[in-house]
């Protein structure tokens, strides 16, 4: 069996960039992608945009096409990933699920879900936090009548008209899907703590514009900006933020507490008949292939700066990885290059072992 230097796991916005750093640097290297490239990307909900501008969601080397200052849809995204593998001939294996990831010896052992095994000297996950939906374990306690969806549902068409909908979760997903269902149904949002709703534009600029000239988004985690940016966690949302989106109707709640059968109870002490609630909050690590228990927890994978408790195995694409950036695509070579230079530094550590 033929023995990798490196494999990369998830062929997403840091999966791609990394496989061509690997490339330039005549690394030996597979990626794979349990779907097609892009995939994730369009099968998100239907007219959802991202918060950022064009010029800060592609990748060095690749523009994304249309105008730079405008707001991409999610599946402009999908296509842009597939047009940059296919650009740089990246190496990469679409519907190869890994459905372990184990030691033997001294390398890796990955088996996909086709049975096939591979050899590997290190790996890179680079599977993204955005996987699995993170719907709380009180929504087990709702009445099968209540049709429950997650921000990953393919289209507001799914949803029937003047249905009673609360959608859960403030961030952009959920004040778009609040926002694109109010002209049809009675639609609550309840949310959580205070936190920012700045717009996404600031005198004519993307407001990322400015925290990039401004050097915010570098800010390293331990820094007093990214200190107080997690604190107030701002979102920007454009034309859905409490003020706009009362206009279209939408009723804002506070905080979900509890549900029961068909009733929401709210912090404030409201509670509300539904006849749908559409969870957008947030999500979740899946490490179900991850056969390495000292490799994770409770919250998922366990790292520094991206580096495992397993030597030779590293992890990318995470919120905060190093700075405010490392959630968008504007930051994703900042926190490739570390991991590259990581990976690097592993492999002629063992070089000089053997």
């Amino acid at each position: 069996m033929q023995v990798l230097d490196t494999v990369i796991i998830g062929a997403g916005q840091c999966g791609l960039y990394t496989a061509k750093q690997l490339q330039d640097k005549h690394i030996d290297y597979l990626l794979l992608e349990r779907n097609t490239i892009g995939q994730v990307w369009e099968q998100r909900l239907s007219g959802l945009r991202l918060f950022t501008s064009r010029q800060f969601c592609q990748l060095p080397g690749l523009s994304l096409p249309g105008s730079q200052n405008g707001f991409p849809e999610a599946s402009e995204m999908g296509r842009y990933l597939k047009s940059y593998a296919n650009r740089f001939k990246l190496h990469v294996r679409e519907n190869a699920k890994v459905s372990a990831l184990t030691k033997q010896a001294e390398l890796f052992l990955l088996t996909l879900e086709s049975g096939e095994q591979i050899l590997a000297r290190t790996v890179i996950n680079a599977t993204g936090s955005n996987q699995t939906p993170n719907v709380p374990q009180i929504s087990q306690q709702l009445s099968d009548s209540v049709i429950q969806l997650t921000a990953q549902m393919p289209s507001l068409d799914l949803v029937p008209n003047n249905s009673n909908v609360v959608v859960v979760g403030d961030g952009a997903s959920g004040r778009q899907i609040a926002g694109g269902l109010a002209k049809r149904c009675r639609v609550s949002l309840a949310t959580g703590t205070n936190r920012g709703l700045p717009p996404n534009k600031v005198l004519g600029k993307d407001l990322f514009w400015w925290l990039k000239s401004l050097g915010i988004l570098d800010a390293g985690n331990s820094t007093l900006v990214a200190k107080l940016l997690k604190k107030r966690n701002p979102v920007p949302c454009a034309d859905f933020n409490n003020k706009q989106l009362k206009k279209l109707g939408v009723a804002i709640k506070s905080r979900l507490l509890n549900c029961a059968g068909n009733t929401l109870s709210f912090a404030d002490g409201n509670v509300e008949d539904v006849d749908m609630v559409i969870w957008a909050t947030g999500y979740k690590d899946n490490t179900e292939w991850l056969k390495l228990p000292h490799c994770m927890d409770e919250n998922g994978f366990i790292h520094s700066q991206g580096k495992t408790p397993e030597p030779g195995l590293f992890i990318i694409g995470r919120k905060w990885f190093s700075c405010r950036g490392s959630e968008l695509v504007l930051g994703v070579a900042k926190d490739v290059n570390h991991i590259v230079s990581l990976l690097e530094s592993h492999m002629e550590t063992q070089k000089e072992m053997v």
